[in-house]
């Protein structure tokens, strides 16, 4: 990108025409119908699905009778694909395309009983699901619903079993069945009887119970393991810090700002940075703009804010707490992604300048164009210059990982799973970083939707469901396993285990909602009083002996440590006089017997235990 290039669009037009957005024509679109049942045909086929306003005109995208409704002007997410802004209904077999659109409206404006209307998103999963069942008719000879008997409904749900698909997946495919006949009265040839009397769409997908239980457990998004997330954070930070010198080299026209690997790795890596130290959905990332950054200080702690836009819950304009390394990611964002700005600008300018080519195509290209002029994470496709799609950053998420050597298949809604297990981690006392990195006396909710009340909910109950599961997995280990336990509280959970519980799971997870454990991090705090009132923060080898404290092998290293530090301080002690010796001996002492009922070996002797020094 040329000096001359960068002049060719001044910056006043990016602002001015940011603020130029293609509107909905929301006068001419409340008075469309509700519902086309009872229309004639040359009504229905002319009742309006989209339509803009373009320079204080009103225009048509498109009509009920259409084969494909044009959506995007309903879709404000960033990263979604154009084919995901539309629906096509050459996808749903003749002979039902009539009723389907007929239900598919009716739902669209009004939603369901207890529910609001679905957005672009969720009626492209409901047409999805509903071309799946009536392709399934199809080849089984059915042109119409007066046809289907229950004996298709059934042998569709077996199919749809045996294609291997996960529970929660076969319940949303049937319960696009429900809706059908949910709005059977939409039009004549509606589906008459209902797909699974006196049961539901759960249930026969098998999601019922203990099984949808252990259904969620196994759909949530994996975890990236420590060592591989500490080795992608390694790479990402490597680039980073190369990433002026290789974009010296792209504005000196010695590298392409659009084809060159290593100019790409630097836009991905700070995709990933930014995902795992704020935990911002894939959405909230690609909605980033420029400026969106912004320090304050309050009562003496410094915040630093990143500003972006939640689409999900619909909570609209949001901040997310970033380090401050965020700063110099978003400023090195800036800085990639001027010459894909720039480049935009010229040809909205162009676009807007062409009054005679105002296509429907083109409209929305303007629209798209005006949306993203100052988003950060873009990128160049056969759509032009728009954000990377989801499927992108899944494929640029691979890639990023491989160049990291890490064999792991990252995907963007990790990042955000693991910042909320890196939050729980810190919570219950593992991770230590956050209270610096967040400038906070503790990691409290309260606190932190205190100091800014525009933050995104929605992670953190994810925060404490992660913390809740972690708080259940600790407490299984020393309820089930058959680990060495030390610290008076541990001495008891030891003898619990021989008890026989009617439902040992139920038990441990309703212990885990009613007890708090802190960490002193080296040893488990179970006090649900002021206990020592923390003494044992600072004087550890209380905890070996409290009977509120829990010691397991999450803290052997500590204790191998500590043991290995008393012996080396037993020497210097005696240089000031027997009343060190008496304390250095008590805490040398306090470590033995903890590692000893741990079953580890005193570092430099023979082991004492069922387990040798590690």
């Amino acid at each position: 990108m040329t000096k001359a290039s960068r002049r060719a669009v001044p910056r006043p037009y990016l602002q001015r025409a940011a603020v130029r957005a293609l509107t909905n024509a929301y006068g001419l679109l409340i008075e469309q119908p509700l519902s086309v049942a009872g229309l004639d045909e040359t009504t229905r086929r002319n009742v309006v699905i989209s339509a803009v306003i373009d320079s204080g005109q009103e225009r048509v995208l498109s009509r009920y009778g259409d084969l494909v409704w044009e959506m995007w002007p309903f879709v404000s997410t960033p990263n979604t694909h154009d084919s995901n802004k539309r629906l096509n209904w050459s996808r749903i077999p003749e002979p039902f395309r009539e009723v389907s659109k007929a239900i598919v409206f009716r739902y669209w404006r009004v939603g369901t009983d207890g529910s609001t209307p679905p957005g672009v998103a969720r009626l492209q999963h409901f047409l999805d699901h509903l071309a799946a069942f009536l392709r399934y008719l199809e080849t089984v000879g059915v042109a119409s619903f007066a046809d289907v008997h229950p004996i298709h409904i059934t042998n569709y749900v077996q199919t749809q079993k045996d294609g291997g698909h996960v529970r929660g997946t076969l319940a949303n495919k049937f319960c696009a069945l429900e809706r059908l006949y949910a709005f059977r009265d939409q039009h004549p040839d509606g589906l008459r009887f209902h797909p699974w009397p006196n049961s539901s769409a759960g249930e026969m997908a098998g999601r019922v119970g203990q099984s949808r239980k252990d259904g969620e457990k196994d759909s949530k998004t994996p975890l990236i393991p420590i060592a591989v997330a500490q080795a992608l954070f390694i790479h990402a930070e490597k680039i980073l810090k190369n990433a002026d010198g290789i974009l010296d080299e792209r504005d000196a026209g010695r590298r392409s700002a659009w084809r060159d690997a290593e100019v790409a790795a630097i836009r991905n890596a700070c995709f990933y940075l930014l995902g795992v130290l704020t935990g911002m959905r894939s959405s909230e990332l690609s909605g980033i703009e420029v400026g969106a950054g912004r320090t304050e200080i309050r009562n003496g702690y410094t915040f630093h804010w990143i500003k972006s836009f939640e689409h999900k819950t619909k909570k609209g304009a949001v901040e997310f707490l970033m380090p401050s390394m965020g700063h110099e990611i978003l400023r090195v964002l800036e800085r990639w992604s001027e010459p894909h700005r720039i480049r935009l600008a010229e040809r909205l300018q162009e676009w807007e300048a062409n009054q005679g080519q105002r296509t429907h195509r083109r409209l929305q290209q303007i629209a798209v164009a005006r949306a993203n002029l100052g988003k950060l994470f873009l990128g160049k496709s056969c759509r032009g210059i728009v954000p990377v799609s989801g499927t992108g950053w899944g494929d640029a998420l691979r890639k990023f990982a491989d160049d990291a050597g890490m064999n792991w298949a990252l995907a963007p809604h990790q990042m955000r799973r693991l910042y909320a297990y890196s939050f729980a981690r810190h919570r219950l006392g593992g991770l230590l970083f956050l209270k610096e990195q967040f400038k906070h006396s503790s990691i409290n909710m309260t606190q932190l939707y205190a100091a800014n009340p525009r933050q995104d909910a929605a992670l953190y109950d994810e925060i404490l469901e992660e913390t809740r599961q972690h708080k259940i997995r600790t407490i299984a280990g020393w309820l089930e396993g058959e680990e060495l336990l030390a610290g008076g509280a541990g001495k008891k959970i030891m003898a619990l285990r021989a008890q026989d519980f009617p439902d040992r799971k139920a038990m441990i997870e309703e212990t885990s909602d009613r007890i708090t454990i802190r960490s002193t991090s080296h040893a488990w705090c179970l006090a649900q009083d002021a206990g020592c009132g923390g003494s044992g923060i600072y004087e550890k080898g209380r905890c070996g002996t409290c009977r509120n404290g829990i010691i397991d092998g999450h803290f052997k290293p500590f204790w191998q440590e500590t043991y290995r530090h008393q012996r080396e301080l037993l020497e210097e002690a005696k240089k000031f006089g027997p009343g060190d010796v008496k304390r250095v001996q008590r805490d040398l002492e306090e470590a033995a017997r903890v590692l000893n009922d741990l079953g580890v070996g005193l570092p430099g002797e023979e082991p004492n235990g069922s387990e040798a020094n590690a």
